[in-house]
């Protein structure tokens, strides 16, 4: 029954860093994505002329 127990807690703790280590990996392409859209959208913002006041 311990075996048991122990092989149970040493799976979860598996899926546990797995699921931690996707959305880890989530989160940085999260990061990656606002910073090509801030560059990018900076980049747009530059090119236009400004508008007259």
């Amino acid at each position: 029954m311990d075996e048991a127990i122990k092989t149970h807690k040493e799976a979860t703790f598996g899926w546990v860093l797995a699921i931690q280590e996707i959305v880890a990996a989530w989160r940085a392409w999260l990061g990656r994505l606002a910073r090509k859209q801030a560059a990018e959208a900076t980049r747009t913002a530059s090119r236009r002329p400004m508008a007259p006041r």
